[in-house]
This record gives structure tokens, C-alpha cells and sequence, in this order.
């Protein structure tokens, strides 16, 4: 369901990227997932990030890559980035933003108070601040309502951040534990109910592992994120009434990066998508 009365700076939204922090193919994977994206670079993949346009300019995470991101939206005035935590894939595109590169000018950083605590305790983002590059702004407007989510937590919290708009209301989840944690914190029995609660009609949501067999070098259980699997078994195939799911955020190892994998195809036959780098949502 659409919000009427809102101020409305952005129009619309553009997912300028799919994977996880480190992007496809990853430094040092010799598995055949980046082989292969190195050989064919359709099947490279950006860190997953937000490009909103409107009367302003404003982009959401500062991923490795926002040099590309900012290109494909073709507008470097940005006016603001929106950070839904610290991780450093997250926010290690904040130095482009240094005299070094753009030089900006009072641009606008947007998050939570305990990450604005860890940039002013980091000596190269605390020198964007001193130098004017960036401002710390409102975590919050109008139009934009992060919701706090449990997500490895130690140093800074987490955000999932909604877009509300005249066409759409648009939730961006691209990382969080489990499911469980998190209905538990927001209140609600499944995610069916929970995004219904937001009249959120679009979904981009945490995919990063299709499931709990992915990593060949690292504990999975390391790394906490609901898999692709599990989350479907909760959603069931999609219903009229149910809102657009997306999953972005996709490990490189992640088989929904193939779109003529078996993983791919089921998602699919139950109604739910996979995220497209220039994929635009009104709102």
C-alpha cells in the first residue's frame, strides 16, 4: 500500500548491485563460481548497493565499487549515502569521497549513532568528517525508516531501511542473522506478516547463501545469514496479496547467480526473483 501525505525526495530506486561485500568473482577464489566470472564478466557481480534518485541524488552504501555504481546512475551530485551498518564492504567506498578523489563537500552521511561512533573512532573516516567531506545528517526522514535488525552486532548495530513512497513502499534487508532473532525483535511470527505490518510491496532481501554447504575455507555458521532455502520454506510460494521478493546481497558463491541453475529455476517457479544490477523500483 502506497504512503500518501509524505515529503517525497526520491522517486525512484535503482539496485546497483547484487553480492555480497567483496563482489564476483572475489580476490584469491579459485573456485569455478569466480573462474567463471572472470572469464565471462556477464556473470561479474557489484556489492549489493542503492541508487536513489529524485530531487536529490543519494546512493546507499559505499561499497568498493561506487565509482561504477555512481556511474550507472549517471549523476555524480550526490547529496547523501545511507549506511545500514559498518561491515567493511559496506562503507570502505566512503574514501572516495576524500580529497584524494571527489574532495566532496558537506555531503551528507547518514546512519545510526553507534556507527557514526566507529567512523569518528577510525582514523581515515574521522578525517572525512575534520575535513568537511562528509556531515552527519538525521538518521531518518520522512520518506526513509530504518528498522533495527540483529546482525553481528559487537561494534555498531544494523539497520534494514524502508522506502516509502506514492507507488510503492520498498524494504532493503540485504544482511541480517536469522529469522528467528529478528521476527523476535520486530514482533511478528513470519516475514510474510512482519512486511504486510510495513506495507512493504517490495522486498530486496538478504540471499547471500542458498544454503548451509557454501563456504569451503571458513565456518559457515561464522557467518550469519538465513539461507536462500530456509527463507523460502517460510514464505511458501508467492500468493496474490504477496508482496515482490528480491534477493540481492549474493555470496559469490551463491548458485542464484546462474540463471539456468536448479536453485534459480525453483525460486522462480514459486513466484520469488533474484536481483538484476539496473533493476528500478518507483515509489
Amino acid at each position: 500500500m502506497a504512503q500518501e501525505g509524505i515529503t517525497k525526495v526520491y522517486n525512484q530506486i535503482t539496485l546497483l548491485g547484487n553480492a555480497q561485500d567483496a563482489g564476483r568473482p572475489q580476490l584469491g577464489c579459485t573456485q569455478k563460481c569466480c573462474e567463471d566470472a572472470r572469464c565471462n564478466t556477464e556473470l561479474s557481480r557489484m556489492p549489493v548497493s542503492l541508487g536513489l534518485s529524485g530531487e536529490t541524488f543519494g546512493i546507499v552504501e559505499a561499497t568498493r565499487c561506487i565509482t561504477n555504481q555512481i556511474n550507472l546512475m549517471g549523476n555524480n551530485s550526490i547529496s547523501e549515502i545511507w549506511l545500514t551498518h559498518a561491515h567493511l564492504g559496506h562503507i570502505e567506498g566512503l574514501g572516495q569521497f576524500g580529497r584524494e578523489s571527489l574532495n566532496s563537500k558537506n555531503v551528507k552521511l547518514r546512519c545510526s549513532n553507534s556507527v557514526v561512533d566507529y567512523v569518528l573512532e577510525h582514523p581515515i573516516w574521522k578525517k572525512l568528517i575534520s575535513r568537511g567531506n562528509l556531515t552527519f545528517a538525521n538518521y531518518f526522514s520522512d520518506q526513509v525508516e530504518p528498522i533495527e535488525v540483529p546482525h553481528r552486532s559487537n561494534d555498531f548495530d544494523t539497520h534494514a531501511l524502508l522506502f516509502k513512497g506514492e507507488n510503492n513502499n520498498v524494504l532493503f534487508l540485504p544482511d541480517h542473522d536469522t529469522w528467528e532473532e529478528t521476527l523476535d525483535l520486530v514482533g511478528y511470527d513470519n516475514p510474510l506478516e512482519w512486511f504486510s505490518s510495513l506495507h512493504a510491496n517490495i522486498v530486496l532481501l538478504d540471499g547471500t547463501f542458498w544454503d548451509d554447504n557454501e563456504l569451503k575455507n571458513r565456518v559457515q555458521s561464522q557467518v550469519p545469514h538465513p539461507t536462500v532455502n530456509e527463507t523460502i520454506k517460510l514464505l511458501g510460494n508467492r500468493k496474490e496479496g504477496d508482496p515482490r521478493i528480491i534477493f540481492i546481497h549474493l555470496n559469490h558463491t551463491n548458485p542464484l547467480h546462474y540463471t539456468d541453475s536448479d536453485q534459480y529455476q525453483k525460486l522462480q517457479n514459486m513466484g520469488w526473483e533474484v536481483g538484476e544490477e539496473g533493476m528500478e523500483f518507483l515509489l
